[in-house]
């Protein structure tokens, strides 16, 4: 039913009412100096972990209404292990990435609950990322935790030289170190990830370099202090089969040399299936299965994986068109009760409109969101 012109200014000024006070409350928050410990050390629930998002609840503030972009993910990260987060685009999965590096653009992006455990080297304790003073998180953001974005054209600097670019990650992680000792780091990063000329690199601008020899850069910069955590953010978005390849091998390398774990973001099931151990599948804001690679391939349970599976093309399969799961994503300011995948699900019960599913375990460490699994646990 339509809102007349009254009821639309009322429901506006409302909503700016309503955000003035959660941009009050962020700034005050952000401005505190001297934070004590006890609101930010925490402890892991499984040791082997080295980060645990825990019922992560990030918000953006509009003029339309608050966008409940992630609400309620929980998932871990093992230590070296590599977990692929799947989904459509505007699932969340940026969003979560962008909440663990402090990135949001606040005021108007904040978490609005939960936790984020990240057991810190340098710190040598376990912190709530969610709540920490900002001084500390940008000691461990581009050190211990680093970030390969989308786009690497977006993310360079276009006016400054690669060399530069890079020195700048280390210099601010570690300013003893020498400028003689920052540009030879600097060119061995850029041996490391496959690239010869490094000389003629080191002095070369973004512009001048291909699209796979950009991304390179990124991941020697994302490298830059040794960290032991990387969110690669669609790394081979845009890039053609054979240097995407080559990408892939790349970062699997260095997973293994440095013993880092990856939170691997991307819509490629190819790729999960080549790189990941673990796969959360993200919807509408929310974790709807997730468990070992293995697993999700070979026995996948929610309708929204199975149809995600059944896009890929196979070869050897004479389909003239592929797979589309019908529907669009619900809007996220005015989500519908129950199960937010029902008007795109085939097997979607009376139950689905109302009341959205638990979690149910299939195995140890495979768990579904789905009451068609409800049913039969109950049954």
């Amino acid at each position: 039913m339509a809102l007349s012109k009254k009821e639309l200014k009322l429901k506006e000024k409302e909503i700016k009412k309503f955000n003035k006070q959660k941009f009050k409350e962020y700034t005050k928050q952000k401005n505190r100096k001297n934070v004590p410990e006890q609101e930010y050390v925490t402890q892991m629930k499984n040791p082997d972990n080295l980060i645990e998002f825990d019922n992560l609840q990030t918000y953006f503030y509009t003029d339309a209404g608050t966008v409940k972009s992630v609400d309620g993910v929980s998932f871990d990260i093992p230590i070296g292990k590599t977990v692929g987060v799947v989904g459509e685009s505007g699932c969340g999965k940026s969003v979560t990435s962008l909440s663990l590096m402090g990135l949001l653009p606040g005021p108007y992006g904040q978490i609005a609950g939960g936790e984020i455990r990240y057991n810190s080297k340098n710190l040598g304790k376990v912190v709530n990322i969610a709540k920490l003073p900002q001084s500390i998180h940008g000691k461990i953001r581009g050190g211990e935790i680093s970030m390969i974005f989308q786009e690497p054209m977006t993310s360079l600097n276009p006016i400054f030289t690669i060399g530069e670019q890079i020195e700048e990650v280390i210099y601010y992680h570690d300013p003893k170190e020498t400028k003689e000792g920052r540009k030879q780091r600097t060119l061995e990063l850029l041996k490391a990830v496959g690239i010869s000329r490094v000389e003629e690199i080191y002095k070369s601008y973004p512009h001048e370099l291909s699209g796979g020899m950009r991304q390179r850069v990124v991941i020697a910069m994302s490298l830059a202090c040794g960290p032991n955590f990387i969110v690669a953010d669609e790394p081979t978005t845009a890039l053609d089969v054979t240097i995407q390849a080559q990408i892939l091998d790349l970062l699997r390398d260095l997973k293994n040399r440095i013993n880092a774990s990856i939170m691997l973001i991307t819509h490629d099931l190819g790729v999960v299936a080549e790189m990941a151990d673990y796969v959360v599948i993200m919807y509408a804001g929310r974790v709807v299965e997730k468990g070992e690679v293995k697993e999700i391939f070979k026995n996948p349970k929610h309708p929204y994986t199975k149809g995600l599976l059944k896009s890929r093309p196979v070869l050897n399969e004479g389909t003239d068109r592929l797979y589309s799961i019908p529907g669009a994503v619900p809007n996220p300011i005015n989500m519908p009760s129950g199960c937010f995948f029902k008007n795109r699900c085939e097997d979607c019960m009376d139950i689905c409109d109302s009341v959205y599913p638990s979690i149910v375990d299939v195995s140890d460490t495979h768990k579904v969101t789905c009451h068609l699994y409800n049913e039969r646990k109950e049954g």
